[in-house]
């Protein structure tokens, strides 16, 4: 007998009349993409209640945190990385025909949809190229559609190898009204560091840190606590061992929550549970949704030094050692380096992973203190722009006040 669902949804009630925005995030490695356009999504639907946000991702964890009223994720076939080339995660086969499918979805999506605007997240034409079909729907359609980009991208070569294939320039030169940069020009000046085409500077704009607000508890009265994370887990584990290593003969005056990430691969995350065992005081965790919660409450951080990470870490004014990645890409190395350069981290590379215990010692001894004082409403700022696009607000007000926080 077929099972009946029931529902509270009224059929014939009216849809919301609200802007409808698209945001598209390739996700094929690690949680940033995802975790970030949640963070948007959650800012949009504060500004425009009667706003809706569809999300459309890749990300294999796209079910595990909670959504916002108003928004929902349209889950793409996943892939990952395999050296340095994409490959799918789970159907197999090559990936041609798997982009080829994310591409007709993403197109079926936008027009079925039929959003107000279009959020690109990092990747100026998607992954391999699938977001071009519906970035040029887009343009005869006259949706406007934007392109959000963390400070950091890489190293400038890079960036300048990536942006002169004619297929990116084009799209940056013709398919989007504004570049929206996740950051703070007082740590990575966008327009001064890379190159960035004569065409999209008077595009470009920083908007702040994209990340959600928290409110630190009363830090608890016993022992301190550190808290050792890579995000997603995917290619996180040796520094999660070289951090458990250094602990080994050490009576640390702390203890450790150690989050492997939901991503990591489960031998690894084995091996790290058995080293675990033969600590005291140390607990080892898959996943945490509340992340940021625990690093606000944290007394000292271990992690790589990817976007989501610093930024809570900014927005808490927790201590943090930073252990950034150099490989494939530069962005975590020169993010870490400049957050020390502040005196807003500390950073080890590899070779200096066996110092783990003294900097996280120092960083207990150094506390919460006053700090530069970064600009962390990206999230509001780019809800204000992107509603100005949509006729939600009055735009040279809007500009009038990303002008100001983009000269502090």
């Amino acid at each position: 007998m077929p099972h009946t669902f029931s529902s509270t949804v009224d059929p014939t009630a009216e849809p919301p009349g609200g802007p409808r925005v698209m945001l598209y995030g390739h996700d094929s490695y690690g949680l940033g993409h995802l975790r970030r356009c949640l963070t948007l999504a959650e800012a949009l639907q504060a500004r425009y209640p009667h706003a809706s946000t569809l999300i459309a991702t890749g990300s294999p964890c796209a079910t595990q945190f909670p959504l916002p009223a108003g928004v929902d994720v349209l889950k793409l076939p996943s892939v990952t990385k395999r050296g340095s080339a994409y490959a799918p995660l789970q159907l197999g086969g090559p990936l041609g025909p798997l982009v080829d499918l994310r591409c007709a979805t993403l197109r079926a999506a936008f027009d079925a949809y039929e959003p107000d605007l279009l959020l690109v997240d990092h990747t100026p034409i998607g992954l391999e190229g699938e977001l071009l079909p519906t970035l040029e729907a887009a343009r005869r359609a006259g949706v406007p559609c934007v392109l959000g980009l963390r400070d950091v991208i890489d190293s400038p070569l890079h960036v300048a190898r990536d942006w002169g294939r004619p297929e990116i320039r084009r799209a940056l030169r013709d398919l989007y009204e504004e570049v929206l940069v996740y950051g703070d020009p007082r740590v990575f000046d966008m327009r001064e560091e890379y190159p960035v085409p004569p065409e999209l500077r008077s595009r470009v704009e920083h908007v702040g840190y994209v990340v959600r607000a928290q409110q630190r508890s009363a830090a608890p009265a016993e022992e301190p606590r550190v808290l050792v994370t890579t995000g997603g887990g995917a290619d996180g584990a040796d520094r999660i061992e070289a951090y458990l290593r250094s602990l080994v003969g050490r009576e640390a005056r702390w203890s450790s929550r150690v989050v492997t990430g939901p991503l990591a691969e489960p031998e690894r995350a084995s091996r790290i549970r058995a080293l675990a065992e033969g600590l005291e005081r140390v607990e080892v965790l898959e996943f945490d949704p509340n992340l940021r919660t625990a690093i606000a409450e944290a007394h000292a951080v271990v992690s790589m030094a990817g976007y989501n990470t610093c930024a809570e870490l900014l927005a808490s004014d927790t201590p943090a050692v930073l252990l950034p990645r150099t490989r494939p890409r530069r962005e975590q190395f020169i993010r870490a380096q400049r957050l020390r350069s502040l005196g807003l981290a500390e950073c080890l590379v590899k070779s200096g992973m066996t110092e783990i215990p003294a900097a996280v010692e120092a960083c207990l001894d150094q506390g919460r203190q006053t700090r530069m004082q970064l600009d962390l409403r990206g999230a509001e700022r780019a809800a204000e722009l992107l509603g100005a696009l949509m006729g939600e607000e009055d735009l040279g007000r809007v500009h009038s006040l990303g002008g100001h926080a983009c000269n502090l």
